[in-house]
């Protein structure tokens, strides 16, 4: 009798802490509030320049009242929220969604706009901006992104008020392409892959000529050249490196051509590899 009475009670105590469990993780239901209190919270966070919470009143007004009064503002807002709190990726998206959903807003330059700045900072990545790596040595590809996306908004309303800084990050973006060309085609060289460096050199000439890069991208295909054997192409890339550099590092008093120094070992390593030439 004792055992089974103590049998009960301890199933007693079990069930009792399975229900109290059960109550304290069940999900509080906030009550909503009106539409316009979530948007004034969120204009109040974003006055106070704390954006990640901003962000939690947008979203919690677009989850109440999707077709609200405040939703287009709020996503507005929303995209510059995250931008503010660093989440560049979800503003990117935010804006790409906007641009979707309202092909003819009066403010849809501000999301061209702010889409591409979204990449572009995105592309600051914490180990160039704290170690000081110059962006030309990584991947182009999220510059080529951001590059085409300013582009896009200059294309679409060319005199936003937004496009003087476009035009300004574009003239950067360019400049960080060019030279990334430049790094990769020297890494060829590097590989004792000539061809292939001169295509890389040819593609800054050619698609890049006003930027700083076109001097060293002349010299690389006066090398390549020498190196395929090609000597009347590489004496025509001395005069036009001549012409328009005449106090280049490049060639000597005499105007003969200096060639590029190439490490014996035409295979860099793995440091080389994964650094575009940053680490030997």
């Amino acid at each position: 009798m004792g055992f089974h009475h103590s049998l009960l009670r301890f199933v007693g105590i079990i069930s009792f802490s399975l229900l109290v469990v059960a109550c304290s993780s069940k999900p509080v239901h906030e009550p909503d509030l009106p539409e316009q209190v979530y948007y004034d919270k969120a204009q109040q966070a974003i006055a106070d320049n704390l954006p990640v919470t901003a962000i939690k009143h947008l979203k919690d007004l677009d989850s109440r009242y999707p077709f609200g009064e405040y939703s287009t503002r709020a996503e507005l807002d929303l995209i510059y929220a995250q931008y503010e709190a660093g989440e560049y990726i979800a503003a990117h998206a935010t804006a790409d969604r906007f641009i979707k959903n309202y092909p003819n807003h009066e403010l849809l330059d501000y999301v061209y706009y702010m889409r591409a700045l979204s990449t572009y900072t995105g592309t600051q990545t914490l180990v160039a901006r704290y170690l000081n790596i110059d962006p030309s040595d990584r991947d182009s590809k999220e510059f080529t992104q951001s590059f085409n996306e300013l582009g896009d908004l200059l294309a679409r309303y060319p005199n936003s008020q937004y496009a003087p800084d476009a035009k300004a990050r574009m003239q950067h973006l360019r400049e960080i392409l060019a030279r990334h060309e430049t790094q990769v085609a020297f890494y060829y060289l590097k590989r004792q892959a000539p061809l292939s460096a001169l295509r890389r050199s040819q593609e800054v000439i050619q698609h890049y000529p006003s930027s700083l890069a076109v001097e060293r991208a002349l010299a690389i295909s006066v090398q390549s050249y020498y190196d395929l054997n090609q000597e009347d192409l590489a004496k025509l890339n001395i005069s036009v490196l001549q012409n328009n550099y005449p106090n280049t590092e490049y060639l000597d008093e005499s105007g003969n051509f200096i060639a590029l120094s190439l490490p014996s070992d035409a295979d860099p390593g793995f440091l080389y590899w994964i650094t575009f030439g940053l680490i030997d």
